[in-house]
């Protein structure tokens, strides 16, 4: 998961087992967007796809701000 911002996947939002220096380590609040993403790869594969949305985070949770439904042929 990583802020939306001018630089790449920074500022990252990492696991608390997984803090790096500079990583982002405030209280989440209404009206930041984050983006989270999954990164999917077939086990022992040699190649990955990452599937991200960006969320709004809300007074009472989050809102999706795209529209990710998958066009069936």
């Amino acid at each position: 998961m990583h802020c939306v911002g001018l630089c790449d996947e920074w500022p990252l939002v990492a696991y608390p087992d997984q803090m790096v220096d500079g990583a982002f380590d405030y209280e989440l609040q209404p009206g930041m967007t984050l983006c989270v993403e999954e990164m999917i790869s077939p086990e022992g594969g040699d190649f990955s796809i990452k599937l991200e949305d960006q969320v709004l985070i809300t007074e009472t949770g989050f809102e999706t701000l795209q529209n990710t439904h998958m066009i069936r042929r």
